[in-house]
């Protein structure tokens, strides 16, 4: 067994990349951009009116103003302002040629048809500078994150219509044992119904890969293998969920072995999932989860998720948020690194749930985050600071 520290390493030393391809930038949320974006024009394009207003000489805002024309956003101006005049605008409007102030339609009064004054306290000039948010050639995204809804509205403003992103890892998704049956079915005996699967897809898809089901091996070397063979010939990473432990009918250890992937290790001293096996091939990776829900997740977000991330490019750490634990915690033995489902309390605290063990996944229905306790620490008391993972 080795700790989590040597097992992250192993693991994330093994990483290869997915590549890039072109898309749409329409279909780029949620994917991880891979080329910075520049913008192809100076934004604001022109000197411009944050309010609506009258743009002038800041020299005449004690006089009465002669009103050249209306300037609307979208409409360039055709008059200039000269001393004496000004012209009404728009928030949005470019700036006619001679003016350098605005002055706001509440801060005015129209002395006779077609004159106005100020009758503010003269102040910032209300106007918005040529490039002042982005200068033509500027990158305004950088490669390395996901894409989200605010980086499409860069890539808009920017011109950016393509853009460049990793290609979504391919991983293929495999359940074992012979108790196993589908959602669909009602369990007869000693059987029970496969989540692992369906909930593996689910955090593959959330991280941003492309899952595929392959079904459930039988505790046979001839279904298991089969069912291997056919997940790496399509995928990048494959996912196989309970069959590492020691016991007469775990035949994962055997079949990946057989398949000539090497295997970095098979035990991580982490609480949930101590079986959690590792190996790679040409290009290839395995992940050989514990068969139990909870550890599943686990091994998931803490592992598989970052390893994901990284082959297609992630360069953003994963966020922890650091919070005041909101009762008393103990455990009776601390030899491995430990991770808590919790909630979060109105008073903005972490609050372990209710948790029987690695089977209870029902514990992390309801659940905000996971905290962190580290090997040899058995005891936090309230209000001592905990990592959160959000999940």
């Amino acid at each position: 067994m080795i700790t989590f520290e040597e097992a992250y390493t192993i693991m994330m030393e093994s990483v290869f990349h997915t590549g890039k391809e072109q898309v749409p930038f329409r279909e780029a949320s949620g994917r991880v951009l891979a080329a910075p974006v520049r913008s192809d024009m100076d934004m604001p394009p022109w000197d411009k009116s944050a309010v609506d207003g009258f743009a002038c000489h800041r020299d005449d805002l004690g006089s009465d103003l002669t009103v050249l024309e209306t300037v609307p956003a979208g409409v360039m101006p055709s008059m200039k302002v000269t001393p004496g005049t000004c012209s009404r605008i728009m928030t949005g409007a470019a700036i006619p040629e001679g003016a350098d102030y605005v002055f706001m339609l509440e801060e005015s009064e129209e002395s006779e048809v077609g004159r106005v004054r100020f009758t503010g306290k003269a102040g910032r000039t209300n106007i918005a500078r040529r490039a002042e948010d982005l200068y033509q050639g500027q990158t305004v995204l950088k490669p390395g994150h996901f894409i989200s809804p605010q980086h499409i509205a860069v890539m808009a403003m920017a011109g950016a219509t393509e853009v460049t992103v990793s290609k979504r890892p391919m991983v293929g998704i495999i359940s074992t044992g012979n108790e196993l049956v589908e959602p669909g079915e009602i369990p007869s005996g000693a059987q029970i119904r496969n989540s692992n699967g369906w909930q593996l897809l689910a955090q593959v898809e959330r991280a941003g890969a492309t899952g595929r089901y392959y079904g459930i091996a039988r505790d046979d070397i001839e279904s298991t293998s089969r069912l291997l063979q056919a997940a790496l010939t399509d995928n990048d990473v494959v996912l196989l969920s309970g069959g590492v432990s020691a016991g007469d009918f775990d035949l994962v250890p055997q079949v990946i072995k057989e398949a000539g992937l090497k295997v970095h290790f098979s035990q991580v001293a982490m609480q949930p999932g101590k079986p959690l096996t590792f190996c790679t091939g040409d290009r290839k990776a395995v992940f050989g989860l514990p068969g139990n829900p909870v550890s599943v997740f686990v091994q998931f977000e803490i592992m598989v998720r970052p390893f994901l991330n990284k082959m297609a490019g992630v360069t953003e750490k994963e966020p922890e948020i650091m919070m005041p634990l909101a009762t008393d915690y103990s455990r009776p033995r601390a030899d491995r690194r430990a991770y808590i489902p919790v909630i979060m309390t109105d008073r903005f605290e972490a609050m372990p749930v209710e948790y029987h063990g690695s089977a209870h996944i029902s514990s992390f229905a309801g659940a905000w985050g996971i905290i962190t306790i580290p090997k040899g620490q058995s005891w936090i008391q309230k209000g001592e600071p905990v990592s959160v993972r959000q999940i």
